[in-house]
């Protein structure tokens, strides 16, 4: 019988006593190393693994040209009993090399091996044992049963110790903290080709929670427990703890978390945990700039208190100029229920809009509770109450609403800035009723749709499309933000912003009671952080049964800067005999 011999890869030397250290550095490393090759050493004979694993073993290839002559004859010298430890891990224990050469050249030198492998080692017994209590854990079942270690397959020792450390890792993670193995060896029989394995893995008993204590000053004892959905006895999981880190520092009432396990308890079979909170900054202030061609240039300041008590009370003021559309917004915030997923919000805010179709002015009040829902979605319910007075086209009024409302919402990205896959919908229902602090009636759907697809790492195609309908009682009384408009950046590019839809009889642009745009383009990557882009929108705002699509396509170029995408983009207005190209500036996530 023959006990493996110690291995070791690159990085440091590793003492694994009867076990040979399997491919030495794991497959992700071997690519690694594969993908970083020199053409300086050639090796013939294997398989793309077995030479990666030989690679990582190897210290000849990470010679350079330049390298002293004696350092690389000595690195090729030791080199065929490197070949042979790293082979050996894979199960191959008879390699042999036919052919090994160095050559000089004045520029560089060149090595090259050619091997046989020879035949494989076969694993004849296999004795795995787990007892304890994670017999009961499918866990630790799964980790057995997609483990490629099995009788009569070839001996891989990166196969044994990755079941090891499987073990081990759920050991650690799920509770079992007396956790050991009884036997683990591998007994190699090179003159028969096989081995075999003998692996017994004790779990004892599966700890659970214990006392979860919080030491900070920064919320209400009741605030901060209600973030906690662990409970004493629970069975321990370490997964638990790191979702709670995650939406404690979601929160943004914390700058540092510290989560520490005691150590296990076997009187009690308990392990309490200590979680050391320090709260954040309590005011933050930005300022912001943008541009759009919609709008124009935009500046923007807030001003936000993110803990008023230690209730967790939010406070908040925005303010926003530009040549169309400036406001000013004040909201009041606090978690309800559980404040992972639930809040309350009062809003209040004056909006002053001029743009080539509507003159209005606004002021607004409202209370929303935001709940997240399953499957990722948030749901907003809203009563908003909104004193407008408009100029559209000819008219002239005052609006006076009280509007109950829904909003659904759910987003799923791969990257929040600039998405490679991903999707937003968000569906909103509101309305209002003469008979109840407002002069008119409407009932008002709209849809939302925002989709990413890459089919290659260096294209993306984005679809966006919007839908809307109302029912309304007196549209004449409804005001600008309630009616449908078309056109602009982020709807029918080729034409101005809000410029499209019906039309009063002296021919100006006063809205619709139904909407359906869509938009799909293609961009390509050129540059890292430069892309070009080809586009076409259609749709249009509209009364009922009077549909009439208009139609803008064109080019553009995105640049990923750091503040997000930059979208420049150049586009023809097919229906518009008065105007050839429209430029259209955007900055903003794709989602």
């Amino acid at each position: 019988m023959r006990r493996p011999p110690t291995s070791r890869s690159k990085s440091r030397a590793l003492a694994l006593p009867g076990v040979l250290f399997a491919l030495a550095a794991t497959l992700a490393f071997g690519a690694e190393k594969a993908e970083k090759k020199t053409e300086n050493v050639e090796i013939t004979g294997l398989d793309p693994a077995q030479t990666a694993n030989v690679r990582a073993h190897l210290d000849l290839d990470e010679e350079t040209c330049d390298a002293p002559e004696w350092r690389v004859q000595q690195e090729y010298d030791a080199s065929p009993e490197k070949i042979r430890t790293a082979l050996e891990a894979l199960g191959y224990y008879e390699p042999r090399i036919m052919l090994r050469s160095l050559d000089r050249t004045p520029q560089c030198w060149h090595a090259k091996f050619a091997i046989v492998i020879g035949p494989p080692t076969l694993v004849r017994n296999l004795d795995i044992e787990l007892i304890g209590e994670a017999v009961k854990d499918s866990q630790f079942a799964s980790a057995r049963e997609q483990s490629p270690v099995k009788k009569g397959a070839v001996l891989n020792h990166g196969d044994y110790e990755a079941l090891k450390r499987r073990w081990l890792d759920l050991a650690t993670e799920r509770g079992y903290a007396d956790a050991k193995f009884t036997e683990n060896r591998i007994d190699v029989y090179p003159e028969q080709r096989v081995a075999d394995i003998v692996l017994h893995f004790d779990s004892g008993k599966r700890y659970r929670f214990g006392e979860i204590s919080f030491q900070q000053d920064v919320l209400s004892d009741e605030l901060i427990h209600s973030y906690v959905k662990i409970r004493r006895g629970d069975l321990y999981d370490s997964r638990e703890l790191s979702t709670l880190y995650t939406v404690l520092a979601n929160s943004g009432y914390f700058r540092n978390i510290e989560v520490r396990p005691h150590a296990a308890d076997p009187e009690s079979g308990e392990i309490p945990v200590d979680i050391v909170l320090a709260g954040a900054k309590r005011r933050n202030i930005t300022y912001g700039v943008g541009y759009s061609t919609d709008t124009g240039p935009r500046f923007r300041f807030s001003r936000n208190n993110r803990r008023v008590n230690e209730e967790g009370h939010q406070f908040g003021i925005t303010a926003q100029v530009s040549p169309l559309v400036s406001e000013l917004t004040a909201n009041y915030r606090m978690p309800i229920d559980d404040p992972r997923t639930d809040w309350l919000a009062f809003d209040a805010g004056i909006k002053t809009e001029h743009t080539e179709t509507a003159d209005s002015d606004s002021l607004q009040i409202g209370v929303r509770r935001l709940t997240r829902r399953r499957n990722d979605w948030f749901r907003a319910t809203i009563l908003t109450f909104l004193i407008e007075d408009f100029t559209v086209g000819a008219e002239n009024g005052r609006a006076q609403l009280l509007m109950p409302g829904v909003d659904w919402t759910r987003l799923h990205t791969d990257n929040t800035i600039r998405a490679n896959r991903g999707s937003k919908l968000e569906l909103e229902a509101r309305g209002a009723a003469d008979a109840v602090l407002s002069d008119s009636s409407f009932v008002q759907v709209i849809l939302h749709g925002k989709w990413v697809w890459s089919p290659s790492d260096q294209a993306r195609i984005l679809f966006r499309s919007e839908l809307g309908a109302m029912y309304d009682s007196d549209f004449a009384k409804l005001p600008p933000s309630v009616r449908f408009f078309a056109g602009g950046d982020n709807s029918i590019r080729g034409y101005d912003y809000n410029t499209l839809g019906p039309t009063d009889s002296s021919g100006q642009v006063i809205g619709g009671s139904e909407l359906a745009v869509a938009s799909l383009e293609f961009e390509r990557k050129v540059r890292p952080h430069w892309s070009v882009a080809v586009f076409v929108d259609s749709g249009n705002a509209f009364d009922r049964g009077a549909f009439s699509a208009k139609t803008g396509a064109g080019i553009g170029a995105r640049w990923l800067s750091p503040l997000g995408p930059i979208r420049v983009d150049i586009a023809h207005p097919f229906e518009d005999p008065t105007s050839s190209w429209r430029l259209h500036i955007t900055l903003g996530p794709d989602l």
